[in-house]
């Protein structure tokens, strides 16, 4: 693992940020991403927050923490959830610019050398994000492009984030300390899509900034996709409800961002093989949004007779990444 010394005339100006539960086999890679960063120097502390994680990740965080000075691992009894957990991580940094990583995904070496400028060269800007690849767990070689859109030059960001959300994955975020206090961290209150609530807030008050350069690896995993359909959209109608009743100009575009998760995860259930609830889906996205193409175009990639077609193709693997679908949870981090 690289200690990288600061580079002369420099002084760390961001911290990493990581949550961790029992993600053992992964967090190591995640945290040797962090420091085999071409400007690692600029790196003060990688804070981990674990949340009750079993010995044998215990085990590998305290070798992390062994083999870099800047590694402090907070040791929590479980049951916090991914909000208070990051929380608890950002309250022990000091820099003025935060990253976030999870523990199971993986930086490019060029993450803080491209993205800390863009967030330090405007102080209207507090937050940046970027491209991405997906790659399913275990298989490196299978990544592939996952393009995020560009909302920044939106005269009106509170609205083009909450009618597009582009998406922003919350491991290519580099945040301004400034603007995360302002708004007051992540809501521990939000059991799900904790990151689109957080973003909502952030762009009622500043500006974001975009890079097309995928800057980080994620790995897809079964075991990251949280709840069941149903629980997925009651989170998914909480948290735009949420940003509604703090901007009553959003109110109108419910319907329509709801529509939008629903047709995400009907063909993302489809592809799985899940077909009762892809109808199920695909038909409330209809009933929520009757005028939307996209709506249209998912209820009928969820019939019937689409389903040889689909079956046809080699794995499951195969047809998410064929087909685009992104990510199975409809936005957001997905954990």
């Amino acid at each position: 693992m690289s200690t990288t010394a600061p580079v002369a005339g420099t002084s760390p100006r961001v911290s990493v940020v990581m949550t961790c539960y029992n993600e053992g086999p992964f967090i190591g890679a995640a945290v040797r991403s962090v420091t085999d960063q071409t400007r690692a120097d600029l790196v003060d502390k990688i804070v981990i927050a674990d949340d009750g994680s079993a010995p044998e990740t215990i085990a590998v965080l305290r070798e992390l923490e062994a083999a870099d000075r800047r590694v402090e691992v907070l040791y929590g009894t479980g049951g916090n959830g991914i909000s208070r957990q990051r929380n608890l991580a950002i309250a022990r940094t000091s820099t003025p610019f935060v990253a976030i990583l999870d523990g199971d995904d993986l930086w490019t070496p060029d993450k803080i050398e491209t993205e800390l400028p863009l967030i330090e060269a405007d102080p209207q800007v507090g937050l940046v994000y970027s491209d991405f690849y997906l790659f399913a767990d275990g298989d490196l070689s299978s990544a592939h492009l996952a393009k995020a859109l560009d909302i920044t030059g939106a005269a009106d960001l509170a609205k083009a984030y909450f009618q597009v959300d582009p998406p922003i994955v919350p491991s290519t975020t580099i945040l301004r300390r400034a603007v995360l206090d302002e708004v007051g961290g992540f809501d521990p209150s939000v059991k799900v899509f904790e990151d689109t609530d957080l973003f909502n807030r952030l762009a009622r008050v500043c500006r974001f900034a975009f890079t097309p350069k995928p800057l980080l690896y994620k790995r897809v995993r079964r075991s990251s996709i949280t709840g069941s359909n149903r629980d997925l959209m009651a989170q998914h109608a909480f948290v735009a409800f949420r940003a509604a009743a703090a901007d009553p100009r959003l109110m109108p575009l419910v319907p329509a961002r709801l529509a939008e998760r629903a047709s995400k995860l009907a063909n993302s259930r489809f592809l799985t093989g899940d077909y009762e609830e892809a109808v199920a889906l695909a038909r409330l996205a209809l009933r929520l949004d009757p005028l939307s193409l996209r709506s249209w175009l998912s209820r009928v990639a969820t019939a019937p007779v689409m389903r040889p077609i689909v079956g046809r193709m080699a794995s499951v693997a195969g047809r998410r990444k064929a087909l685009g679908v992104q990510d199975p949870a409809g936005g957001g981090s997905g954990r």
